[in-house]
């Protein structure tokens, strides 16, 4: 299960275009584009929505690199590094970057942990 405010877009169709432009973008091999577009899409946070258009901008790490990836009406359009889509924050609805830009990183990147195992340090009941 993700933490709140994250998603899971795994499920998406990928268009050719985006898995090239993955492979271009990360440097990914050609095999193990789709399944590493799809470990991306899978723990994901909503950026915006552009309303001329119906397209969401997800924000995603790929070997702690910044990924964006561009779905319209379930299916991945395209991949974009946080340079290229920045400038067009303001199509999704966005004026700036999102405010506490680090948290949100590392929030992304912290490891899922298993919802049956007890926490590492479980707090006494009072």
């Amino acid at each position: 299960m993700l933490p709140p405010g994250q998603r899971d877009y795994s499920s998406v169709r990928l268009s050719r275009h985006a898995a090239e432009r993955f492979i271009e973008r990360f440097g990914v091999e050609p095999e193990q584009a789709e399944d590493g577009l799809r470990r991306v899409l899978g723990r994901t946070r909503r950026l915006g929505r552009n309303p001329a258009n119906g397209a969401i901008a997800l924000l995603g790490l790929h070997q702690s690199r910044v990924v964006v990836a561009i779905i319209q009406e379930s299916t991945c359009l395209t991949v974009l590094t946080w340079n290229q889509f920045e400038p067009r924050l303001g199509e999704f609805g966005r004026s700036k970057t999102p405010r506490k830009w680090g948290r949100l990183l590392s929030r992304l990147a912290t490891p899922l942990t298993n919802p049956t195992e007890p926490p590492d340090d479980p707090k006494p009941k009072s």
